[in-house]
């Protein structure tokens, strides 16, 4: 088992809702669904760390920082 793993990197750029493998990857990143992801973006905007505030006051892990 390799314990020297590193945290996951953030997917580039923005939150994409409108293209599926972006929205994809940032809700595997933030450890949420895709339908969580496009409510975020619809409530907070584009910018991951908007996303990353409104799914953490929406209760969800967003375990990614």
């Amino acid at each position: 088992m390799d314990t020297n793993t590193s945290p996951p990197q953030p997917p580039s750029g923005t939150v994409d809702i409108s293209d599926d493998n972006n929205c994809s990857r940032w809700a595997e990143y933030f450890g949420v669904t895709p339908v969580q992801i496009e409510e975020a973006v619809k409530a907070a905007g584009t910018d991951p760390k908007a996303v990353q505030e409104h799914l953490l006051n929406q209760g969800s892990s967003a375990g990614a920082s």
